[in-house]
């Protein structure tokens, strides 16, 4: 017996090892993108050392590496969409407020999810498909890569605090890129998660929650409407979604409820106070390597077979951004075509309309 439980012990100890082994072997790679594109950058001034200081251990830099600037480099100038989106500001849609413009719906009813929407043919037939990328605007890589590297068709959603925010959502609105605002909110394991700063809080009051959305609101403009980020907490509280998607209603804005809870009643609320939205269906990098993204597009498709659209939740991940660009390639040959959000958008009507 003890010669066995010794046999047995050394056996799993092999399987584990090569388990590990395999894991890292095809995952390894695309970890180490993740963690090199998240990887925090500081840019500092160095001062060029005088000659006589130069040793034979001096590092010497190239010019170019002397003025690379990481994410404070200039947004890119990247080639323009052949469809023009609505220029922003529309004056007519926004008001003046102290902390900044506001969205708002025009005396003649225009709404900003629509006016500034992408173009979609409303006849079209096949299964339709909505791609939303999130965290846009934190790495400038990430960003340009997705704005070079995705067609049109694809939404971006860009952080709130993101730097040079103004000038990144002209480069995708120029690209073609139906953009919509993230809006952090409560996550389920909260206090030991954090949205960051200005996120929505179960424990603040409604009108400090819509001060602080108002901000976010602020820092953008051009955009048809706001998805949730995290918020499994604060998603499932009908007293807190109450005022935040009827202010969005009022401002004739969409929301996305990027469904980080089973249980979120967005939809609900969303119906209530008839404002424009639409659910997600799969995040399609909850695991970030290439088979477990493909499995996620896989039951994508699945979706899409059943309901006839579908919504697609991806983050600026290098190995995300391949991957999908990879799978919206094919979609043409599957029967199924590429949509921005709005095309997905469900328009609750007011009881007596």
């Amino acid at each position: 017996m003890p010669l066995i439980a010794l046999v047995g012990s050394w056996a799993l100890v092999v399987l584990i090892f090569f388990g590990v082994f395999l894991w890292l072997h095809f995952t390894g790679d695309h970890i180490m993108e993740e963690v090199r594109a998240h990887r925090p950058q500081m840019t500092m001034l160095v001062k060029a050392l005088k000659k006589a200081d130069a040793g034979p251990n001096t590092l010497h830099l190239k010019k170019n590496d002397q003025t690379r600037r990481g994410p404070d480099r200039a947004v890119p100038k990247l080639v323009k969409s052949s469809v023009v989106l609505h220029p922003h500001p529309d004056l007519t849609l926004v008001e003046e407020t102290d902390i900044g413009m506001l969205p708002i719906i025009a005396k003649n009813g225009r709404k900003p999810w629509r006016v500034y929407s992408r173009p979609f043919n409303a006849s079209e037939k096949r299964p339709r498909v909505a791609v939303i990328l999130t965290g846009l605007g934190v790495s400038h890589n990430a960003t340009e890569s997705a704005i070079r590297d995705l067609p049109p068709e694809v939404t971006f959603a860009f952080a709130p605090h993101a730097k040079k925010l103004e000038e990144w959502i002209k480069t995708a609105r120029d690209a073609g890129h139906e953009v919509l605002l993230s809006v952090p909110m409560e996550p389920a394991d909260y206090p030991r998660s954090d949205p960051g700063p200005n996120g929505l809080l179960l424990k603040l009051g409604k009108e400090e929650n819509l001060q602080r959305l108002h901000w976010m609101m602020s820092r953008l403009t051009g955009y048809v409407g706001v998805i949730n980020h995290q918020g499994g907490r604060f998603t499932v509280n009908l007293k807190a979604m109450q005022p935040i998607l009827s202010e969005l209603g009022r401002r004739g804005l969409m929301f996305v409820d990027s469904l980080t809870s089973s249980n979120s009643v967005a939809p609900i609320v969303a119906v209530r106070t008839s404002t424009p939205y639409a659910v997600n269906d799969r995040l399609v990098d909850v695991i970030a390597a290439r088979a477990a993204i493909d499995f996620r597009l896989s039951e994508i498709e699945l979706v899409l077979g059943s309901k006839g659209k579908a919504v697609a939740i991806g983050r600026a991940y290098p190995v995300t951004i391949r991957r999908l660009k990879r799978w919206i390639d094919r979609l043409p040959e599957k029967g199924f075509v590429l949509a921005p959000i709005s095309a997905l958008a469900i328009k609750p009507r007011k009881k007596g309309r």
